[in-house]
């Protein structure tokens, strides 16, 4: 067996000196050929006359006495060939008297390098780079680069993985601590202007499934995250409170505000952990990897360890999400920026109907009644508290969708009427409970609180 192995090596060794890169490997004593090849190909050019290489041997001279670019190179015609590198080296001159402007460029050369050791090769790269600059070959192409190419396809799925994860954290936390609505109360309003626009090129799913966060890009979903840290207000809206803030209770008010159970999840779990600048170097990564830029092994093994660390922050994060309860100034500050949400919506709407074109009125026809948010009222305490009172006296048990049912058809909006109720139980105005209906369905209901 070991002559066997001295005979393969021997052949190996051989068959590598060949232009073509073949591996001879013993697998259960069988010979399995195959092509492990990668290509890295350079366009230098001296065009200010400082490098005294004109010819092909004379740059093969230039390269191959380079101690730190060889183990043992052999140069063979237009060739630098060294097996302990399993690198093969090809110069050919470019003919540039067709040029149309450059016609004082010195010479220029096609290098062609190929190696089957993927390491090596990829620590050659640099440092022949580095060498022809010492040549005088002060413009250099990188035409081809197959040690990238197979980087990039190895860092992508780590990309993909942890960009679809927090995609998921944040449609799971959203919904379930703030509503459906939860894109308009937290996206900022450039973000939903560009998915907005990116819905009609997504013609698959977007039809059927939501997909604002699915069109928003990686640096979106981080920022997401990042503006949590201050809770439901901008930076513009902190400073507008402390300017009209006239009393030391109102300032202790803001201090709550801004130190809740919300702002306090998210600095624990995300912002304590330096999970935006983690975000922000994979984001550098994965932008080399879209744009099909030069990658390094160095490069894959941070994204590797980046992606590591953010999907354990993630996972972590997505755990205590069950147990955050939000204190009614939060409640209150979630509903605030959902009527914020509302008015410029409403806003909008009223601008573009203004200068609409009016029709000429020609008859008169029945017009649907409008179920939009446009024209929706917002509910206040001494509404809500109407409702509750008026279903009390018919019966004892009193339904809370049925209490915002009867407020939505008198034309107030249903997803503050819901917030509110929830606000009032809070404050010990209200009391929620459940019972089960003759079908045997939970039913959540709502009552005033016993004082």
């Amino acid at each position: 067996m070991k002559k066997l192995e001295e005979k393969i090596a021997q052949f190996k060794k051989k068959l590598y000196l060949c232009t073509e890169f073949i591996y001879v490997r013993l697998d259960n004593n069988l010979f399995d050929m195959e092509n492990k090849q990668f290509s890295y190909e350079l366009l230098v050019i001296d065009n200010s006359g400082k490098s005294e290489i004109t010819t092909e041997k004379s740059l093969l001279q230039g390269l191959a006495y380079s101690e730190k670019l060889w183990n043992d190179p052999i140069v063979d015609k237009n060739e630098i060939k060294d097996a302990s590198l399993s690198i093969v080296l090809k110069v050919t001159r470019v003919d540039m008297e067709g040029s149309l402007n450059d016609y004082d460029m010195q010479s220029a050369f096609f290098i062609n390098i190929r190696g089957c050791q993927f390491d090596k090769l990829e620590e050659f790269r640099k440092k022949i780079l580095i060498h022809l600059r010492k040549l005088g070959f002060s413009n250099t192409r990188i035409l081809k680069d197959d040690i990238s190419t197979s980087l990039s396809v190895e860092i992508y799925p780590y990309i993909n993985k942890i960009e679809n994860l927090l995609r998921s954290f944040l449609v799971k936390f959203f919904i379930q601590k703030v509503g459906l609505n939860w894109w308009d109360v937290t996206a900022p309003n450039l973000l939903k202007e560009k998915i907005k626009g990116r819905k009609n090129n997504e013609k698959n799913f977007s039809p059927y499934s939501d997909t604002d966060v699915s069109l928003s890009d990686f640096d979106d979903l981080g920022e997401l995250i990042y503006k949590q840290s201050s809770g439901f207000n901008s930076q513009e809206k902190i400073l507008e409170k402390i300017m009209n803030t006239t009393s030391v209770d109102e300032l202790q008010t803001l201090k709550e505000e801004l130190q809740g159970n919300y702002t306090k999840y998210f600095k624990e779990t995300f912002k304590d952990k330096q999970f935006d600048t983690k975000w922000k170097q994979l984001f550098d990564i994965r932008n080399l990897v879209a744009h099909n830029n030069l990658l390094t092994i160095n490069d894959k093994e941070v994204a590797i360890q980046l992606s590591s660390d953010v999907e354990k922050i993630i996972k972590d994060a997505e755990k205590m999400i069950k147990d955050l309860t939000f204190s009614t100034e939060e409640k209150e500050a979630i509903r605030n920026a959902t009527i914020e949400q509302i008015e410029a919506e409403q806003s909008a709407q009223n601008n573009a109907e203004e200068d609409a074109p009016r029709p000429h009125v020609i008859g008169k026809i029945d017009l649907p009644q409008d179920t939009s948010r446009f024209n929706r009222k917002i509910a206040t305490e001494d509404d809500l508290l109407e409702e509750v009172k008026f279903f009390s006296r018919f019966s004892d048990r009193v339904a809370c969708k049925g209490v915002v049912d009867q407020l939505w058809r008198k034309g107030f909006d249903r997803t503050t009427a819901y917030s509110l109720m929830n606000i009032m139980t809070s404050k010990g105005i209200f009391e929620q409970y459940k019972f089960t209906d003759p079908d045997g369905i939970e039913i959540n209901a709502i009552r005033l609180a016993q004082k």
